[in-house]
């Protein structure tokens, strides 16, 4: 593995497929969204934490804002301090999904975070007003209902009206929002789920993976990634983290609904 050395101070890094190797990006500006490969993580490199820490948190804003589609992590310098568990718990509230160490092979800590699905509802109700600026918190959380109670069942009106929300309500204000209806939310949610353990468990069996997560069959799966996201499962297996999915699955809604 090769990994470039960074400055001593707060400076900007990228990690794509398949995760080997952190380049440097000297200059942010000259990133361009689209030609990022799929799957595209970038960071912030921090030497020494408690020296520059809102200078870090200023570039994780800056990512995170101007690349929605990439997954946003702090890789932590070797110092004994980057250990303490406070820095990962200010690290979560900068919005990083991951604290990377500089010792350390990329790879097993990516994998770990960016593929567990247990605060997947939350993580997108941070990230949607960053993708969709001026979208109404109610509808946001909506949203991240939906995804909460996505594990129950495929059925949105009944996931909705047993938290007090008629399915016929929130599609008005969905669509007063300019966002695709609960329905095709809940379709996303669990396409999502699944696409985090295609991740996960990239060796395992497909008909094994779709059937755990709700679908008939390996094909069910595949149709639904490539109705979805515009790719088959074996192009989602080789990449880490739900927010390029997400991301082409809104432009994609997004085209549909303006072409119609």
């Amino acid at each position: 593995m090769s990994l470039q050395v960074l400055a001593a101070t707060p400076s900007v890094f990228r990690l794509a497929p398949p995760y080997e190797r952190v380049e440097a990006v000297p200059d942010v500006g000259a990133l361009v969204p689209d030609e990022l490969p799929d799957g595209t993580v970038l960071g912030v490199h921090l030497p020494s934490p408690g020296e520059v820490w809102g200078e870090a948190a200023l570039l994780v804003a800056r990512l995170r804002v101007a690349f929605p589609a990439a997954a946003v992590v702090l890789r932590l310098g070797s110092a004994p301090e980057a250990r303490d568990p406070d820095w990962a718990r200010r690290a979560g509230g900068m919005g990083v999904r991951a604290v990377l160490l500089e010792e350390e092979a990329p790879l097993p800590r990516l994998r770990h975070a960016l593929t567990d699905p247990t605060n997947l509802a939350e993580e997108v109700e941070r990230w949607l007003p960053v993708r969709l600026p001026g979208l109404p918190p109610a509808v946001g959380h909506l949203v991240a209902v939906i995804f909460r109670e996505s594990p129950r069942g495929w059925d949105v009106g009944k996931l909705l009206v047993e938290r007090g929300h008629p399915e016929r309500t929130v599609r008005t204000w969905f669509q007063r929002a300019g966002v695709p209806g609960p329905g095709k939310w809940l379709a996303v949610a669990h396409a999502l789920r699944a696409a985090l353990r295609l991740q996960a468990h990239a060796g395992a069996s497909l008909l094994v993976l779709a059937v755990e997560c709700g679908y008939s069959d390996h094909s069910s799966l595949s149709r639904q990634c490539l109705r979805l996201f515009g790719v088959r499962p074996g192009a989602i297996r080789g990449t880490l983290g739900w927010e390029w999915l997400l991301d082409r699955w809104l432009r994609r809604a997004t085209a549909v609904s303006q072409a119609s």
